[in-house]
């Protein structure tokens, strides 16, 4: 970041544009929500799957964009599956 350029605070009083650059072709935003200080963005892939990303402020004001953990909705019947990755090894648990 050149010397010019002050990080943006979040407690200033300053006109803010924020472009997210998240879509791929084909991809579409279904919904933006907003909780506290984040905003929760659910992307519908072409083939019928959405996956949701959050955006943040840091501590500096800078925004931060997290797609952790990874949360893709896909074709199923019910069932929620989490792999969890520890120690070099993977657990899959699913629950209905």
């Amino acid at each position: 970041m050149p010397s010019s350029h002050k990080p943006i605070m979040a407690s200033e009083e300053k006109k803010v544009t924020i472009n997210v650059k998240i879509l791929k072709e084909g991809e579409r935003v279904l919904n933006v929500s907003h909780s506290g200080s984040s905003y929760y963005i659910t992307v519908g892939k072409e083939n019928g799957e959405c996956y949701v990303c959050s955006l943040t402020l840091d501590e500096n004001g800078n925004p931060r964009l997290e797609k952790t953990p990874p949360l893709t909705i896909t074709f199923g019947e019910g069932e929620v599956e989490a792999l969890v990755e520890s120690a070099g090894e993977e657990i899959r648990v699913i629950t209905c």
